[in-house]
């Protein structure tokens, strides 16, 4: 095992993400379980199998070292520290602007909706909700994402077919959910494939950005993942907010990737600038 991960380490760590999730997925789909805000069955279990893989695939090929490296990214804030939180928390921008023209039109949601979240119970406080978001999509998702899978495959195959190929493993990952989240379930066919997958692809871009420009920094994409999906994953979202957030990240990728597409006349605004403090050619290498 030890020597097929380090021969194939994105492998090995996307087929043990698929694993552990879909162990935990796959059941509640074939159950027909439907996992609606306030419910009482969780998908949540499932978001940690791409954090578990990353540990797993990084013990298996580099050690205590290499899961000591990937643990201090979690915590990684980096220089300059206005750069890390303007760039880890720019979705509360995006939420900020959808309040704002909510508010135009008379539709602003209830403070509560903010806490509904699906998988999660009704009765729990809206601090508890941010915090089990932050954990299991926030850090569940991004330590393997973000931290081990993006700079490997950006090394392999460039900064944006990289970031774009990741989009298409981390929306692959998600399927099991289209038969068991509400949110999901509730789309036609044509929105998923096209809404959801062009979306996340989107996500994929601005967070190949987002972590590259904080130095690798896990707890950026975490901080990052988290703010988005309380302005796009909760029973308050839903409708325009959910919309001018998700146009938001579809518009920076967009400018991002028109900038990639110029890039013999300038530097590569998908990776690193500062990977000296990594000590790595590329995060997650």
């Amino acid at each position: 095992m030890r020597n097929l991960a380090r021969r194939h380490p994105i492998l090995t760590f996307i087929a043990l993400a698929y694993a552990l999730s879909w162990a935990y997925w796959i059941p509640l789909a074939l159950r027909g379980v439907l996992i609606t805000p306030g419910g009482s069955v969780t998908h949540f279990p499932g978001l940690l199998g791409p954090a578990v893989a990353a540990y797993l695939t990084t013990a298996l090929i580099d050690g205590w070292a290499g899961v000591g490296r990937l643990t201090g990214r979690i915590f990684l804030v980096s220089r300059p520290a206005v750069r890390f939180w303007l760039y880890s928390l720019s979705p509360l921008a995006f939420l900020g602007a959808a309040l704002l023209l909510a508010a135009w039109q008379g539709t602003l949601p209830e403070t509560s909706a903010l806490g509904r979240y699906s998988g999660l119970p009704a009765r729990l406080s809206l601090p508890l909700v941010l915090l089990l978001v932050l954990l299991f999509n926030g850090f569940g998702e991004e330590v393997g994402w973000r931290g081990f899978a993006l700079g490997r495959l950006q090394a392999r195959c460039g900064p944006l077919k990289g970031a774009l190929l990741l989009g298409l493993v981390w929306a692959g990952w998600h399927v099991p959910s289209f038969w068991t989240v509400e949110g999901y379930r509730s789309m036609a066919v044509p929105v998923l494939i096209g809404g959801f997958g062009l979306g996340i692809c989107a996500g994929s871009v601005v967070l190949a950005r987002v972590a590259n420009r904080t130095a690798g920094s896990v707890l950026a994409a975490a901080l990052w993942h988290f703010t988005y999906n309380m302005g796009s994953a909760t029973t308050a979202s839903r409708g325009l907010i959910g919309m001018v957030t998700t146009s938001c990240v579809m518009t920076w990728a967009a400018v991002l990737i028109i900038q990639e597409f110029r890039r013999p006349t300038q530097p590569s605004r998908l990776l690193a600038e500062a990977t000296a403090e990594l000590g790595t050619p590329l995060p997650g290498n």
